[in-house]
């Protein structure tokens, strides 16, 4: 059973199609049926989205603004284990700027709320890796109904990071509603439904850390060979795996997990953007051509691009 409570009518309210502004968000209540235990999982999603407005900016954005006219692509953001959906406001804000709705609903058991003694398990591994997609799918199931005049219901993307990019790549697999996907940091692409050698057939662009010591870069090459479709491979050079998040400090530990020698945050973030905004854009917009910034290898990467195979 579902349940979705609008917290804000405000949402619906149409802005001025063409006006500049900023990112609006709310916060929306949604429960879903977990596919292991029969018990409900408070999956909550935090949405940002386009808006005319101005005033009353957080860090997060300005809370139920209006959101502004016409119908938006939706983007679907996955978090990583022990996560929150907040944990790439660079990333998912930014993508509200460039139109897109994002939506990013919490896994329960999961997250750095749980703590690390719950979310850090073996147990809640298996059982999250169960229940991801069915998160996602009922994110989707909700929002498209509620939000319908404003999205475009055939221009879905997925994104997240971490077991959140693992996620991603099991919701293309999975997900025929998904058209573009985005997976970040991925870990655990031996776990991938098994079919053909390159099952992955939508538009698809994995960013990988060269210094990721959690998962390891050669999981975004792994997660790469995978892709059928047009597919990307984005190395982050002296990245690591917290580089695509928004801080590497941990606030709950007090502890800092960023690396000195490494890649400066906000370094890191500029080069995820310039390369994650232009694929959604082509792949969820009506855009016809790839954007040169998309074969065009900067400063700081190593690019592996092939928006044509096979020919």
């Amino acid at each position: 059973m579902r349940r979705l409570l609008i917290l804000a009518v405000a949402l619906l309210v149409p802005g001025v199609a063409s006006a500049a502004g900023g990112v609006g968000f709310m916060r929306l209540t949604l429960s879903k049926t977990s596919v292991t235990t029969g018990l409900p999982r408070a999956l909550d999603p935090v949405v940002w989205y386009p808006t005319a407005a101005h005033k009353g900016a957080t860090a997060l954005g300005i809370e139920n603004a209006p959101m502004r006219g016409g119908r938006h692509p939706l983007v679907v953001f996955s978090h990583g284990a022990c996560g929150r959906p907040t944990e790439a406001t660079y990333f998912t804000m930014a993508l509200a700027r460039s139109g897109f709705v994002v939506v990013a609903p919490t896994h329960p058991g999961d997250t750095a709320d749980d703590g690390l003694a719950v979310c850090a398990t073996l147990q809640e591994t298996i059982d999250s890796s169960l229940n991801r997609v069915p998160d996602v799918q009922a994110t989707l199931d909700a929002v498209l109904s509620t939000f319908a005049r404003h999205l475009q219901a055939d221009r879905i993307g997925m994104t997240g990071l971490s077991f959140g990019g693992f996620t991603t790549l099991l919701a293309a697999q999975q997900e025929p509603r998904v058209r573009a996907a985005l997976s970040m940091v991925p870990g655990g692409t031996a776990a991938l439904v098994q079919g053909a050698d390159h099952d992955i057939t939508i538009p698809t662009m994995v960013i990988g850390a060269e210094h990721d010591t959690v998962v390891g870069y050669p999981e975004s090459v792994n997660a790469f060979a995978r892709l059928a479709g047009p597919r990307f491979l984005v190395e982050l050079l002296a990245a690591n795996h917290l580089s695509v998040v928004d801080d590497c400090f941990d606030h709950d530990l007090n502890l800092s997990l960023c690396v000195p020698t490494d890649v400066s945050q906000d370094d890191a973030h500029r080069l995820v953007l310039h390369y994650a905004v232009p694929f959604l854009r082509r792949y969820l917009t009506s855009a016809r051509r790839t954007p040169r910034t998309l074969l065009h290898q900067v400063a700081g990467v190593v690019l592996t691009a092939d928006p044509t195979p096979g020919k």
